[in-house]
């Protein structure tokens, strides 16, 4: 480094550390409090004089701002009631397809139907247990129902 550079990078150095160190040690714009005399802490302040007019609160009171529809929910909130406990959602079963027969009219091989035991034959548009098979085509099964939308496809163990 020449010298030429050496004195303005000094200035500018010195300049960031002094403006630093201004910032850190004090605040830039003085802050004072009023003087004790210009208030009475006993008189009321001016503000909390105010009176707010009797047709905004019913207004604002006329509906519930924390609900959009205004209305209660159900059943209404009671504190003095026990909490109720509510019954589990019923488990999804575990649906294996263990083989489909393609040709005119495809049917399928399931195992895990619920209320059926071991595995069961079905065709396009049966309904087991509120379970609808909608499709049976190349290997595979769309099963609806239960909020749930199953795609099963035959086992292969001999594929990792």
């Amino acid at each position: 480094m020449t010298t030429d550079l050496r004195l303005p990078l000094l200035v500018v150095c010195l300049i960031g550390v002094t403006t630093s160190v201004r910032i850190a040690a004090g605040p830039i714009v003085r802050v004072q409090l009023p003087r004790a005399g210009a208030t009475d802490s006993s008189a009321p302040a001016v503000g909390s004089e105010r009176r707010i007019a009797a047709e905004s609160v019913v207004a604002i009171v006329s509906r519930d701002p924390f609900r959009i529809g205004g209305r209660p929910t159900l059943p209404a909130y009671d504190p003095q009631r026990l909490v109720e406990q509510l019954a589990p959602p019923t488990p999804k079963p575990t649906l294996i397809l263990v083989g489909v027969v393609n040709g005119s009219d495809p049917s399928a091989v399931i195992e895990g139907l619920p209320g059926v035991e071991g595995a069961r034959v079905v065709q396009v548009g049966d309904v087991v247990a509120g379970l609808q098979i909608k499709k049976i085509a190349n290997g595979r099964v769309v099963i609806a129902g239960l909020d749930t939308t199953w795609v099963l496809e035959v086992r292969e163990p001999w594929k990792p």
